[in-house]
């Protein structure tokens, strides 16, 4: 649940603050549409929560109607265009605002959902109680995130360093910071934990940890739903900021032997280390979308074979590929945390649930108490979790290991084998990426999505003016071909001597046999030096002479090319360049 709507929080957050809208709609437009859509999804969670006949229903229709109400906020991004409302320098209140409205769909989900719970123990609690507590598991989370921005947004342009990868990189340091330190005590705070109360089952709960070693902050009741989730947790890496919650039902539902196998699971995280594995997966993967992400991004605009399809939406802000990137972006986080954090995240339960029997020496109590959990749950045995293991399957793994003891350690190699073999990969995504180079790339992508944006305009216009640039700029690309073809066809509107002299360089100079034509290139520079006499057209006859064997007249040229340059070097600032092209064709010339 919790996984689930963070996962949810991360895409709406990416979502609203970088899709690129435009106010193209009229307000009341957008009124009648938003109204018409929040009446549709109360009316469907009514729907589908009042056909829920079983608990494992019930967890279904919610799933179901969390995405449905993600699908209303990308409705509300992409159709109705609501972030283009907010100025764009206001980074802070556009993420604040798509937060409020990405929540507020939740809102509508939980609120519907608390008049037909089906879960036994979150049955009866008041709606207002019921969608509090779900955003006070959300509020660890976001207060941080909230705190850091705020305080990023007041300092803006007062840092050194606030542009930049520097500053990029002191805003995660802060926010990474944040989160270790903040996050743990304010769950606590936000989710009513209570002391653990001075007992017999505390006693045991601490004698247990002092034996296996673990360091925590502190042992709390988990009071969120009013104490009635069947649940415990460990939360926080830093031992003197990590916390273990145990809620009040789950207590009253297990025997003492039951609830120290729960808690004897969750130390099994800390001996584990799974918290800070867990950082470390965040922080790889915001490392592996800023220098693997961004690169391959920029190649893919750089060298896309059809560029006028990434500028279909037109506009000056390119809209096209700054969707993409945004839906890149989005089915990475998905892929990356559903998916590949998913598989460590069961994987890692199950060592937890092994390191209860590895130190109680039975997991029978972890057993029993998954058995009572799954029971009063309303027989959520098979339910199916992308972070969890079902019951059922952690019962049998569990006896299983239990019956073979071998099991054990093959699961600790596999898991360890799985993060090495993550670390490697993600170091050499990381490394290899990042060795592109992004300055080059980026100006190319820039010069490809002008191209696309003059292949639209040529369709429109076709003028020779837009023709020759598209001729230019093909060239700049190094699609010579296609260059050729876009200045043959502004010749058929008026000769130019500049169009012509392109053109002669590209049949000079091209390293494609098939293209090559020292011929035509000479006969090309001839008439735009007949037309235009610069040390330009100079120096491509000269490589039309050299590239039709005459390296005598190459000499010639390159000499009056170079002479040229020498009495304007105001206007022909490379002059070093014409010198050496003197230089090559004229060694030419006297080597036999």
């Amino acid at each position: 649940m919790l996984y689930t709507d963070a996962i949810y929080l991360i895409l709406a957050i990416l979502l609203f603050s970088s899709w690129p809208a435009e106010a193209t709609l009229p307000l009341p437009e957008i009124f009648l549409a938003w109204f018409i859509k929040e009446i549709s999804l109360l009316l469907l969670a009514v729907y589908k929560f009042k056909r829920a006949r079983t608990a494992r229903d019930f967890i279904s229709a919610q799933t179901f109607l969390k995405f449905l109400a993600f699908g209303c906020f990308a409705l509300d991004v992409i159709i109705l265009e609501i972030p283009a409302f907010i100025p764009q320098e206001k980074s802070f209140l556009k993420d604040l605002v798509g937060v409020i409205l990405f929540l507020h769909y939740l809102i509508l989900v939980w609120a519907v959902a608390a008049f037909y719970e089906k879960r036994s123990p979150l049955a009866n609690i008041s709606v207002p109680a019921y969608v509090l507590s779900h955003l006070k598991l959300l509020f660890p989370f976001l207060l941080p995130w909230f705190l850091v921005n705020a305080l990023f947004s007041l300092l803006e342009g007062r840092l050194p360093f606030n542009q930049g990868i520097y500053g990029e990189l002191f805003y995660f340091v802060c926010f990474l910071g944040a989160i270790i330190l903040l996050m743990p005590p304010l769950a606590v705070k936000t989710w009513e934990c209570k002391p653990f109360p001075v007992s017999n089952i505390r006693r045991i709960i601490e004698d247990y940890i002092s034996r296996e070693r673990a360091r925590l902050g502190g042992i709390y009741l988990w009071e969120t739903f009013r104490g009635k989730l069947l649940t415990a947790g460990v939360i926080g890496v830093v031992p003197r900021f990590r916390y273990l919650l145990i809620s009040r039902g789950l207590l009253a539902t297990l025997e003492e032997a039951e609830v120290l196998s729960v808690v004897a699971h969750e130390i099994g995280h800390i001996k584990r280390h799974h918290m800070f594995w867990l950082l470390t997966f965040f922080v790889l993967f915001s490392l592996i979308i800023y220098f693997a992400f961004i690169p391959l991004y920029l190649v893919f605009l750089a060298y896309f074979p059809r560029p006028d399809l990434l500028v279909l939406w037109g506009g000056e802000n390119l809209l096209l590929p700054e969707a993409l990137l945004t839906i890149g972006l989005a089915v990475s986080v998905v892929l990356y945390f559903r998916f590949l954090l998913g598989f460590f995240l069961r994987n890692f339960e199950r060592q937890a649930d092994l390191y209860c029997l590895e130190s109680l020496g039975t997991a029978q109590g972890l057993v029993r108490a998954f058995k009572k959990i799954a029971a009063i749950s309303g027989h959520t045995e098979d339910v199916p979790s992308w972070h969890h293991f079902s019951i059922r399957q952690r019962i049998e793994f569990l006896e299983a290991a239990e019956s073979d003891p071998t099991l054990i350690s093959k699961h600790h190699r596999k898991v360890k084998l799985c993060l090495v073999s993550y670390l490697f990969l993600a170091v050499l995504l990381i490394g290899l990426f990042n060795r592109l180079p992004a300055e080059h790339l980026e100006k190319r992508a820039r010069l490809n999505l002008y191209y696309g944006e003059l292949l639209e305009e040529a369709r429109v216009f076709g003028n020779p003016q837009v023709l020759a640039l598209l001729g230019h700029v093909a060239y700049e690309l190094g699609r010579e071909k296609e260059a050729l073809n876009w200045y043959e066809k502004a010749l058929t509107f008026k000769e130019d001597p500049e169009i012509l002299n392109n053109m002669a360089w590209i049949l000079a100079t091209t390293r494609d046999k098939a293209l090559k034509d020292p011929k035509k290139a000479l006969s090309l520079a001839q008439k735009a030096t007949a037309q235009k006499l610069t040390a330009i057209h100079l120096d491509t006859l000269a490589e039309a002479w050299f590239a039709n064997g005459n390296p005598q007249r190459a000499c010639l040229y390159a000499t009056l090319a170079a002479r040229r340059a020498e009495l304007a070097p105001d206007f022909y600032e490379n002059l070093c360049y014409y010198r050496q092209q003197k230089e090559k064709f004229c060694h030419a010339e006297r080597t036999p």
